[in-house]
């Protein structure tokens, strides 16, 4: 194949990025729902499967609706699984870029969820750091 008949469409491009970005605030906005909910940050926060549930959100919505971003922007022939699952990850990764927009730039964020968060740092951070008057000192050598 000449190399030189690859070619990128740029409109078409934008378009799918552009989905994709529509697509990862639409996850982003409907998952707040359980993860700000009081249920969700008490039962399930401490698990760590925030992630894994806005991929499997994500990977619903690119197979149902056939959104193979690969495929598009590299001309391919057909969808393909490996093509929607990788727009999944996108999307849902997406979700979690959409949430530092709304938290950290634009300073929107839920109060409970906030707390939350505010508290998982404190405990984090107090992991980190020995406890005030807690200094180490060299063991004596043994006579």
């Amino acid at each position: 194949m000449d190399p030189n008949l690859f070619a990128i469409d740029w409109e078409q491009t934008g378009e799918v990025l552009t989905t994709i970005v529509v697509l990862a605030f639409f996850v982003e906005r409907a998952l707040a729902l359980i993860f700000e909910s009081e249920w969700y940050l008490h039962k399930l926060s401490p698990l760590h499967i925030k992630e894994l549930i806005a991929f499997i959100l994500s990977l619903v919505i690119c197979v149902m609706w056939k959104i193979d971003a690969l495929s598009v922007i590299l001309h391919g022939d057909r969808m393909t699984f490996i093509g929607e699952a990788m727009s999944a990850a996108v999307v849902s990764g997406g979700s979690k870029a959409s949430l530092k927009l709304f938290r950290d730039i634009m300073g929107i964020e839920n109060g409970q969820a906030k707390v939350a968060r505010q508290a998982a740092d404190a405990r984090f951070k107090s992991k980190l750091v020995p406890a005030s008057g807690a200094q180490s000192t060299p063991a004596e050598p043994a006579t």
